[in-house]
């Protein structure tokens, strides 16, 4: 069976750290004059407004948006419509609002790996506002403009024992460096950037599916970056052990555009460990907002490249202490838009 990374002892981390390239202060830009639109300009303004929501558009204060609608974007369409507030920033998408059932059924194989208890009793959680998600975990390359900026612990950015690049994910970094980093976001862009809650986090991964990957119930090393020597019991087949991250682009998006939920790096949430939701409180349930006052760590989801893959299903939960950094923990962020 394959086994988690929380319980093989590592060994040591590499100390060198990379230079940092000489990038450009990131600072926000001066507001520009605020000019008069034309009654012909106004009215064709209410004109695309009202197509718009009549196709359930949102309009999100994007800056640098990609689809052809600008700052109108349609909740769940992430394969084609994605934005980011500023050039060095991350990519996101936009996460429809609804219910899902979270945590894994009775049924499914090699629940709870982990711990048991873990991931029961599956509950129902509403997300009631779309919201804006990493369209993939956050880059070394984008962590590597936030410590240039600020000055933020450069051993983030220590080499680890397998290549990277800048479009791999950053890895080694702890969950206070994922907070700091969110914060330095959320300060430059005036929007409130965050990491997401677990129920936030496991929504958007299934994007709508209930088996234990948003594919379906089997899974194999073609589809994801995990231990492939394991073989998942709900079904897969054996392959490939990468030993290390790939860039996180790589692998087919889920169908809301959110890329390797399951595998390459293990994501931290904003929530304290609690060891199941038999305590979960009603409001949360109606949020889908961070468990808190946990005494035992924070929450990790979606597995790591060192991981089995029963590891990587949707429900699958893990912990660690906010401070510590090893080579298989990254994060993506959240964004609250409306």
């Amino acid at each position: 069976m394959g086994r988690s990374i929380l319980s093989i002892i590592f060994g040591s981390q590499s100390p060198a750290a990379d230079d940092l390239p000489a990038f450009a202060p990131v600072v926000e830009a001066p507001a520009a004059p605020a000019r008069v639109e034309t009654e012909e300009e106004r009215a064709e303004r209410e004109r695309l407004e009202t197509l718009y929501k009549e196709e359930g558009r949102i309009e999100v204060d994007a800056p640098h948006p990609t689809n052809e609608h600008g700052r109108w974007f349609v909740p769940g369409v992430g394969k084609t419509e994605w934005f980011k507030d500023i050039e060095a920033g991350p990519e996101l998408v936009v996460v429809p609002a609804g219910r899902f059932l979270q945590g894994a059924p009775n049924d499914e194989p090699q629940r709870e790996a982990w711990e048991v208890g873990a991931e029961s009793p599956q509950h129902e959680t509403t997300i009631p506002k779309p919201f804006a998600i990493g369209r993939a975990a956050v880059t070394r390359g984008e962590f590597k403009a936030f410590v240039a900026a600020t000055g933020h612990d450069a051993g983030t950015l220590r080499n680890q024992s397998f290549p990277q690049d800048d479009s791999h994910p950053i890895v080694g970094v702890s969950w206070r460096d994922a907070t700091a980093y969110v914060e330095w976001l959320s300060k430059i862009t005036r929007k409130q950037y965050r990491l997401p809650s677990e129920a936030e986090w496991e929504y958007a991964a299934r994007a709508g599916t209930t088996t234990p990957f948003w594919w379906g119930a089997s899974i194999t090393p073609e589809q994801a970056n995990y231990d492939g020597t394991h073989v998942y019991e709900g079904g897969g087949e054996a392959g490939v052990h990468r030993n290390g991250t790939v860039p996180v682009l790589e692998f087919e998006a889920n169908p809301w555009g959110l890329y390797q939920v399951h595998g390459n790096v293990s994501e931290w949430c904003a929530d304290q460990w609690h060891r199941g939701y038999w305590e979960k409180k009603d409001h949360l349930k109606a949020s889908g907002g961070p468990q808190v006052n946990g005494n035992s760590g924070h929450v990790l989801r979606g597995g790591s490249w060192g991981d089995g893959p029963q590891f990587l299903r949707a429900a699958s939960r893990s912990r660690l202490y906010g401070d510590i950094r090893l080579g298989y923990y990254g994060f993506r962020v959240a964004r609250s838009i409306a």
